[in-house]
């Protein structure tokens, strides 16, 4: 298993189209992968979906756990962690 803690820094977290995005990333790798919203009192690890991310409600400056466990996950921990701190491709 390998994880990273990340803060988001998204204006907007990880809502509508960053989620997406992440979304989108997650399913290009066999991996298993979960989030998890440390900024939030009881936040649960879940698997990453469209609906966990947005109900997660991980605003900006939050930080979240990532793990992922299979044969590729330290490359789906390593795109995932570029993609936030490339903002999602905004300026």
């Amino acid at each position: 298993m390998t994880e990273a803690t990340l803060t988001i820094t998204n204006a907007v977290g990880l809502h509508a189209r960053p989620a997406a995005m992440f979304y989108k990333k997650t399913r290009e790798f066999k991996s298993k992968i979960t989030i998890q919203n440390l900024s939030r009192e009881g936040g649960k690890e879940l698997p990453v979906s469209p609906f966990n991310l947005l109900q997660m409600g991980v605003l900006q400056g939050h930080q979240v756990r990532l793990r992922a466990d299979g044969d590729d996950e330290q490359a789906a921990i390593e795109a995932l962690t570029q993609m936030v701190a490339d903002n999602f491709g905004e300026e």
